[in-house]
């Protein structure tokens, strides 16, 4: 094409000798009669909307509910931005086409789902299932309940075929089809889908609920955040605090800013948008992301002043003794437990032999000096409940401690071993043998049993700020009983003790201690200082801001106390505190703050006159005021 030829072109707006093609102009007016025409098959007045050109045209066509769930459909198969950016092919088929992808449809889902459409207006399965007849009907619910038992169980759900197999050759007639993984995968979907939807409905009667949030990493170590819930329904007689799942989000960042929209859109997710009316507590872990005031806790007490923030008391507790014993015999009794755990961990040899050991043991010790109860082989000494695990991985030590040294020795001269593991053997013997190892385990079972017992109460499902509160109580006051306790007094101590041969030497389960009058002297010396350090660290992490609040929680619900003369003063000024902090989530539920002290007055005088009060009465709704709770 000539210079010229191609000069006319870009001029005249087409090639010499051909006309031009206008361009399409497509009036407002249009695509409202577009609208209106095709809303009873797609639905377009929810979605179609336009971009407008002067007064009269239009530029542009969009899609509303594909713009608003971009990000959910970016990894949609044949993603297309067209009607999220404005398509500018402006016919009637465009858009046509546009309702029936796959990105569409899917972004109508989600739309629907927030809402809370009922699932038969645009779930297949929900739609099949509710046309279905009786028997059919039947069948497809015992797939159903397959594929809840196979999740709940966290069984693979390619199981779901072999399932159906066992079910069927038992005589249970399941029909045809939706009996493999796929199949599974859909029915997990919706079976969740519909939890979900009943969850929500409980949490927009609760009057008030508390978020549990706690973070963990997938099979692709990606960061997930996931959310639990704790509410009361206020429908219900049993006056049970109620504990969900409530979802898992992704964070895009692992920040606060990033934990705190993380949970933001988790209640978007699942419809939840009055909780900056409703939430009154917030259990997280104990990290500075969190609770530091710059962490998740700022951004929440700015949003919900009245916000009450709370960790983990068990994990307070096992760091708070992880502070008082470091540095200490502990430390290098807990290195003690973890070789000897290790040395026999992945060795099914050194425990077939171990067993050798304790049987010849066994034929010449006295009962007492061998017990016959608990296995053989060493128990990790660490682990997510850590202070059971160091008091029972000590208990195993003591009662098998015969055993482990008599081996330890054999080993040495194992001509199979090598020269410089028989020198590390040679090592630990030396240095377990040391009286100060049998005796300091002896008096860290007995200090560190009351934490382990409290720690298993604080871990308790059904546990109750009061019964956590007596358990703290009971620990502290049985760890300050070892300190007033006389050194071979002690229960793990003397028992300890009374198996010993003392003669000329020291013996336990047939083997010598050394240095026994130095390790019985220093422990003696240290024992009040171990406990000191361990009720003052106790108190030290347990302490909370929110002190008084709980103070208050629990002068109100320790029923054993209202029958005392002042009481009543006392437990008027806790009900006015909690109600000056929590007086907006309290009024946006209907309360009248003017009458919750006559309220009060009226139900411990009830109280008082009706109920057992020695029994923890914690329940109790108020007769004027339940509505609120």
């Amino acid at each position: 094409m000539s210079g010229k030829r191609m000069a006319d072109s870009d001029a005249d707006g087409g090639i010499e000798g051909i006309p031009a093609k206008k361009a399409r102009n497509l009036s407002i007016h249009t695509v409202q009669k577009w609208i209106t025409e095709n809303e009873k098959e797609l639905a377009t007045t929810t979605w179609l909307s336009y971009e407008p050109l002067g007064r009269d045209n239009v530029a542009a066509l969009k899609c509303t509910i594909c713009a608003l769930y971009e990000e959910k459909l970016i990894s949609t198969r044949n993603f297309n931005r067209a009607f999220i950016d404005g398509c500018t092919n402006l016919r009637s088929s465009a858009f046509k086409e546009h309702a029936s992808s796959s990105m569409h449809q899917k972004a109508m889902v989600l739309y629907k789902k927030s809402k809370c459409v009922p699932i038969t207006e645009y779930a297949p399965i929900a739609k099949a299932l509710s046309t279905l007849d009786a028997s059919t009907e039947v069948r497809v619910t015992r797939k159903f309940e397959i594929a809840y038992a196979i999740c709940k169980e966290g069984f693979a759900f390619t199981k779901m075929s072999a399932l159906c197999e066992l079910q069927e050759k038992h005589g249970v007639d399941l029909g045809s089809g939706y009996k493999n993984n796929i199949a599974c995968t859909e029915f997990v979907h919706y079976i969740g889908m519909g939890l979900r939807m009943e969850l929500v409905a409980k949490l927009a009667k609760a009057k008030f609920f508390s978020i549990q949030a706690d973070g963990s990493t997938d099979a692709g170590r990606i960061d997930d955040e996931l959310f639990l819930v704790l509410f009361l329904d206020p429908h219900s007689e049993d006056g049970v605090v109620h504990d969900k799942f409530l979802t898992v989000r992704r964070p895009k960042h692992c920040n606060a800013d990033g934990l705190y929209r993380c949970f933001e859109r988790g209640l978007a997710f699942v419809g939840i948008n009055d909780w900056r009316t409703k939430l009154v507590g917030f259990g997280c872990d104990g990290t500075s992301v969190n609770i530091a005031p710059g962490g998740v806790r700022g951004f929440l007490e700015e949003s919900v002043p009245w916000v009450v923030i709370f960790w983990c008391y068990a994990h307070r507790v096992e760091l708070a003794l992880k502070d008082a014993f470091k540095d200490t015999l502990l430390s290098t009794v807990d290195e003690m437990l973890l070789r000897l755990y290790y040395l026999y961990e992945k060795s099914p040899k050194k425990c077939r032999e171990l067993d050798d050991v304790i049987s010849a043991l066994k034929s010449y010790l006295e009962p007492r000096e061998f017990p016959e109860k608990g296995g053989n082989i060493p128990l990790r000494a660490c682990g997510t409940r850590w202070v059971s695990h160091k008091v029972v991985a000590i208990s195993r030590f003591l009662e098998r401690y015969g055993a482990y040294i008599a081996h330890l020795i054999t080993l040495t001269e194992d001509p199979a071993v090598k020269s410089t593991d028989k020198q590390k053997l040679k090592g630990y013997i030396l240095q377990w043998r040391d009286a100060k190892m049998v005796l300091g385990c002896a008096l860290f079972h007995d200090v560190l049993s009351p934490a382990a017992a409290l720690c298993k109460v604080l871990q308790n499902d059904e546990l109750c700020i009061v019964s956590a509160v007596e358990a703290i109580l009971r620990c502290t006051k049985a760890i300050e009983k070892v300190k007033t306790t006389m050194f071979e007094n002690l229960p793990t101590v003397s028992k300890v003790l009374g198996r010993m041969k003392h003669g000329t030497s020291h013996m336990y389960q047939d083997v010598e201690l050394s240095r026994y009058n130095e390790a019985v002297t220093f422990l003696q010396n240290k024992k009040n200082e171990y406990t000191d350090s361990a009720v003052a660290s106790l108190k030290e992490r347990i302490q909370d801001q929110h002190t008084t609040l709980l103070s208050d929680v629990l002068l109100i619900l320790a029923t054993q106390g209202w029958g005392k003369s002042d009481y009543v003063e006392l437990s008027e000024q806790a009900v006015e505190r909690l109600t000056i902090m929590f007086i907006q989530p309290l009024e946006k539920a209907g309360a009248v703050a003017a009458l919750f002290r006559e309220e009060w007055i009226d139900m411990v005088e009830y109280g008082k006159l009706y109920l057992n009060l020695t029994s923890w009465f914690t329940c109790i709704k108020w007769t004027s005021g339940a509505h609120v709770f």
